[in-house]
């Protein structure tokens, strides 16, 4: 009886051991993973130490990298990823982590089916399009749920080990009339987006997955996020984790503008970070933060600024990063000092220390 007792609690810990590793990777968009650059980039993660990686699976106008069932066939949205499970097997190979992206509302595809059965439109009866002409979808409609989900469990099927959600949100640039949601039910959108969430998170969970979703980086500085209709405690009951996108490039310049670069560019991770973790700890929910490994705006970061945001996410004792490049290029596998969670003696103190090169 003794030895059972031990067994399971040794069991025990070792799963809470194992649930505490700390996420870092990269972003790879579906161009690079579908190409033979892919391999190279994975090597470049596993020699550095990282253990994530979050592929399209779902692109951001719609295509859909898994093959789905034939009830969407209508949908007409497939454009693979070349030799998909020889490349998530290579990702498992050194113990990187496949995690599935799939943006949900914002789909060209989905919306101009059936005549623009799902897409949102203006009151007047004019279909949408935001600022970069791209359509989106009714949150409301049973069949765009329906199909979001189907999409995650193929992903689930193809051997990824977690579903993330994006574009997990109402549309809000372009606007200029009053939008109607096809199959719109009285909730509002705040209660919506979450009804969605959990839906998916009921669905896909037998599947052995973890859920999670993107949120705006302000969207854990207020207690809801109008006009995007994300509202951090309501989303992170129904995900195993939350990725606030904190790109310093995203928040106001007027944010923390009497700091020094570098200074500001740590403390917007820093402080954006322990905001989330002390709203959703209670919901057993971790906090991973998107980082910003790109250069729009980047002469207002200061100096190394990948390193610095990184920095700022160990020491907020956040449960992982993700760097975001659009073009997955990253900056961070040329640089001589690479700060990590798992080896992080990068001892320099940008705050103090740094000067513009």
């Amino acid at each position: 009886m003794i030895k059972r007792f031990l067994f399971f609690f040794l069991l025990l810990s070792f799963l809470n051991i194992s649930s505490q590793v700390k996420i870092s990777g990269i972003y790879i968009n579906r161009y690079k993973a579908s190409s033979s650059g892919f391999y190279g980039l994975v090597k470049k993660m596993a020699d550095n130490g990282m253990n994530a990686a979050v592929i399209d699976i779902k692109y951001d106008r719609g295509e859909v990298g898994v093959i789905l069932p034939e009830e969407f066939a209508s949908v007409g949205s497939y454009d693979r990823i070349h030799d998909l499970n020889n490349k998530i097997d290579t990702l498992e190979k050194y113990k990187i982590k496949p995690i599935a992206r799939i943006v949900c509302f914002k789909d060209n595809n989905l919306a101009k089916i059936y005549d623009y059965k799902y897409a949102v439109r203006y009151s007047t009866g004019e279909v949408f399009k935001d600022a970069s002409g791209a359509y989106w979808v009714s949150p409301y409609s049973a069949f765009v749920r329906k199909y979001l989900i189907s999409v995650a469990k193929e992903a689930a099927k193809a051997g990824f080990k977690e579903i993330q959600f994006d574009y997990i949100r109402y549309p809000t640039d372009g606007i200029i009339g009053t939008l109607v949601f096809p199959e719109y039910n009285g909730m509002n959108g705040f209660a919506i987006v979450t009804d969605f969430l959990r839906e998916a998170y009921k669905e896909l969970k037998p599947y052995g997955v973890d859920i999670s979703c993107d949120i705006y980086g302000y969207t854990v500085w207020f207690d809801s996020l109008y006009f995007v209709n994300q509202q951090l405690e309501g989303m992170a009951q129904y995900v195993d984790a939350i990725y606030p996108m904190v790109y310093p490039s995203h928040f106001s310049d007027s944010l923390y503008s009497s700091r020094s670069k570098e200074r500001r560019t740590y403390d917007i991770i820093f402080d954006s970070s322990v905001k989330s973790i002390n709203r959703i700890r209670k919901y057993d929910t971790k906090t991973i933060l998107y980082l910003q490994d790109f250069k729009w705006k980047s002469s207002k970061m200061g100096y190394d600024y990948v390193n610095n945001q990184i920095k700022a996410a160990i020491e907020s004792d956040a449960d992982g990063f993700i760097l975001w490049d659009p073009s997955s290029r990253y900056s961070y596998f040329n640089l001589d000092t690479k700060a990590n969670f798992s080896d992080n003696k990068d001892t320099f103190n940008y705050i103090e220390n740094a000067e513009e090169p």
